[in-house]
């Protein structure tokens, strides 16, 4: 026997294991993209503003810049009146310098003239009812909405550091600078390998649907996790339970930058992918976590010649909640990783339990949960059975309630940690969140 096939099990705390895994990550070299072709990629170098942001005081409103000194105790019954000396429309760079008494109808985002220290909005106004003057009803503008120059940024000042994610806010920071593309860190390519005689894919469908085979399910979870995670997804195939198979799968996998194998990992004697690695010089870091579901999960380095770099190759479980929660326990923090990002971990936030959260009092246990948020208060309450074969409850997790290694209960009422798993636009939107039948 080889010896990663006669290789006793590791048997590592979730802590560290990903410990062990963090540690081989390494960011991706760069590459110049396009500015909107940078979305969701992690930033490769500092970016400094090369501009005052604004670029002068401005006004932020529509309305007269004043001398707020002027305008003091002003009041519907005994208004201010002040002499307008000129109007300043937006995108004009200059305005007319004021003095006392004075006043300059403003647009917003225009100049502040030089005296001014405060923008009356034009409600507060009689709007010049009176050819060159105009009527201050209130003073509650008096020394506000004028926007300095440089309050936002300062030419010279870091705007946005290396391993942010580039969201649509930052995407507009670096057009305020007149950048048209921008160095990021290279999407990761991730190849995907799952195993089974027993699976068909959506070509052989008619076979599940006869009960003659199983639907690979897998295959569109894990492309979906490493989209939904800013990666490539290369779907390998469906390795069969031979030799010459798995081999196949594996080196089609070697020039990509991870390779995701799932099932096969076990100590069955159609788990072949322990045999095919060895043979292809595997290095395991080590091979079973006390964590469930997931706990037959391996990780290790492939060398290659073909690269400097060796191939992360990521053993899941078969079962699709194992396959789905090692994923986002293990694989999506090394991606972002491997992608440059400095923000890797999923928003861990504390619930109460609506019922009893159970587990066997061994071993790290991930629940899948539903969430809701009622009077300020998040609460958790389990997807249905948990079993590690079941797909449905994975649809309906919002999130997974972590249950230490001791713990075999979490009584109604008590507090839990939970791990937001949910993907998607406008997910804290959704008519159905938080309003889940029970």
């Amino acid at each position: 026997m080889t010896s990663f096939e006669s290789r006793a099990a590791d048997w590592l705390s979730f802590e560290d294991a990903l410990s062990r895994i963090m540690a081989v990550a390494r960011p991706l070299p760069s590459e110049r993209v396009e500015l909107l072709d940078a979305l969701g990629m992690a930033l490769a170098a500092d970016v400094t503003s090369n501009v005052d942001l604004p670029p002068w005081d401005n006004s932020a409103m529509d309305g007269y810049a004043v001398r707020g000194e002027d305008v003091s105790g002003a009041t519907p019954e005994a208004p201010k009146v002040l002499r307008v000396q000129g109007v300043v429309l937006s995108g004009t760079h200059q305005a007319p310098a004021i003095g006392p008494g004075d006043a300059v109808r403003i647009m917003t985002g225009a100049p502040v003239p030089s005296g001014a220290d405060s923008v009356i909005r034009v409600e507060d106004t009689d709007r010049e009812e009176t050819s060159g003057q105009v009527r201050i009803f209130s003073d509650r503008d008096a020394n506000w909405n004028v926007r300095p120059r440089s309050q936002d940024l300062r030419r010279g000042e870091l705007a946005i550091p290396r391993g942010a994610s580039l969201s649509p806010g930052y995407l507009s920071v670096l057009s305020a600078f007149g950048l048209t593309h921008v160095e990021v860190h290279r999407k990761p390519v991730v190849a995907i390998v799952t195993s089974g005689d027993e699976l068909v894919g959506p070509e052989d469908y008619a076979k599940a649907a006869a009960g003659q085979a199983i639907p690979d399910t897998n295959r569109t979870a894990l492309v979906g996790l490493v989209l939904a995670a800013g990666c490539r997804p290369r779907f390998l195939g469906i390795a069969r339970d031979t030799v010459s198979s798995v081999r196949s799968h594996l080196v089609s996998g070697l020039k990509d930058d991870v390779l995701i194998t799932v099932g096969g990992a076990s100590m069955g004697e159609a788990d072949l992918f322990k045999r095919v690695l060895d043979e292809l010089g595997y290095q395991p870091e080590f091979w079973r976590v006390r964590m469930r579901p997931g706990t037959p999960f391996g990780f290790g380095l492939l060398p290659r010649t073909a690269s400097p770099r060796p191939l992360p190759v990521f053993g899941l479980p078969g079962n699709p909640a194992s396959a789905f929660v090692t994923f986002e326990m293990f694989v999506r923090p090394f991606l972002l990783r491997l992608a440059g990002h400095r923000k890797i971990h999923r928003l861990l936030l504390r619930a109460i339990a609506d019922e009893p959260l159970r587990s066997k009092p061994v071993d790290m246990h991930l629940l899948r949960v539903r969430l809701e948020l009622r009077e300020g208060r998040w609460h958790a309450r389990s997807t249905g059975p948990q079993g590690s074969g079941l797909i449905q409850s994975l649809g309906k997790a919002d999130g997974l309630a972590i249950l230490p290694d001791g713990v075999g209960v979490i009584q109604e009422g008590g507090a839990v940690d939970v791990i937001v798993v949910r993907e998607g636009p406008g997910w804290l939107d959704d008519p159905g969140f938080g309003h889940h039948e029970r």
